[in-house]
């Protein structure tokens, strides 16, 4: 039986906490997989929803497992979050339980359940047979020194934070480079006030989506081409950090921005993972009117409200 969390569940998902897998990258490294923490604590979470299921023993489930998707207000797209234990996704009860989250997910409104996962990984091809398939790949880029780069010089523009000014110049640089196909199930950054605008010759040509939690910064750059990208301009950023082993500083590279990996190799950055982003599109449920036939007309002729008069017999009787 597979059915929405409740506290008769806390056992469960405190039995499995720390033997499930994480499918949202920048969740994993800014605050962990915390599933008894987001599912409490949900209610109070202005903002976005998070969904917990779970699969309960009974004659057709042998493993007992939970799954968790978030869902953020004014977006259309859900996150698969958290999925535990992970031999359960070797099971059919996995695949019963991803395909319960995304018919949750067509629920509330979403139109894609995206998933984040190595494609070495042995859980990959579980996915794909989920009816989840690649739209993007990334490589995940990891900081943790805590001394700061040496000085960048000059660069040809600046750095400042957002600005409400730079919106509409920010959605244009992300219309310009992200590829159609990854639109279709990637909003635009949603500019929540830490990210970092790079202006130069009086344009925006480079914008940092900045993410912060109690694990580390999540970073995801997007630079156009007229930037002229290079380790000066990468590195006159980083002085706006302070990364460490307890809080490191990862950037999440898209394969459209590929040229942006040799300058975090060279400024100290390792490679942590190399992932695909892989999509299950939903469909949501639309209501439409139905047409039907008033009584009091169906079947009736109309009658008329006052007696014709034949115009022709009325003048000739008149000669």
């Amino acid at each position: 039986m597979i059915r929405p969390f409740d506290w008769r569940d806390l056992a469960l998902i405190h039995r499995v906490r720390n033997d499930g897998i994480c499918f949202d990258t920048q969740l994993a490294h800014t605050r962990g997989m915390n599933a008894l923490q987001a599912a409490l604590l949900d209610p109070f979470t202005p903002g976005r929803t998070v969904c917990t299921l779970v699969a309960r023993a009974d004659e057709g489930i042998d493993i007992e497992a939970v799954g968790q998707f978030v869902i953020h207000a004014a977006r259309r797209q859900a996150h698969l979050a958290y999925i535990g234990p992970i031999k359960a996704l070797q099971e059919d009860v996995g695949l019963r339980l991803l395909d319960a989250l995304a018919r949750h997910a067509g629920e509330q409104s979403a139109h894609s359940l995206t998933a984040e996962i190595d494609e070495n990984d042995p859980l990959f091809e579980r996915l794909r047979i989920a009816g989840f398939a690649i739209y993007a790949r990334q490589r995940i880029w990891r900081l943790d020194s805590d001394g700061q780069p040496e000085d960048p010089g000059s660069v040809n523009g600046e750095w400042h934070a957002e600005r409400d000014q730079d919106r509409i110049a920010i959605h244009n640089l992300y219309h310009s480079l992200v590829p159609a196909l990854v639109q279709q199930v990637e909003l635009p950054p949603t500019l929540a006030g830490q990210g970092l605008v790079y202006r130069a010759n009086g344009e925006v040509l480079g914008y940092l989506d900045v993410r912060r939690g109690p694990n580390g910064t999540w970073v995801q750059p997007y630079f156009h081409p007229a930037a002229n990208l290079s380790d000066r301009v990468v590195a006159s950023f980083l002085g706006r950090f302070s990364p460490s082993e307890a809080q490191p500083l990862f950037v999440c590279v898209r394969s459209y921005q590929g040229g942006l990996g040799s300058s975090l190799g060279r400024l100290g950055f390792k490679p942590c993972s190399d992932q695909a982003v892989m999509v299950k599109r939903l469909t949501a449920g639309v209501r439409q009117t139905a047409k039907r036939a008033l009584p009091a007309l169906n079947g009736t002729q109309p009658e008329a409200t006052a007696p014709f008069t034949n115009i022709e017999t009325k003048s000739s009787s008149r000669r």
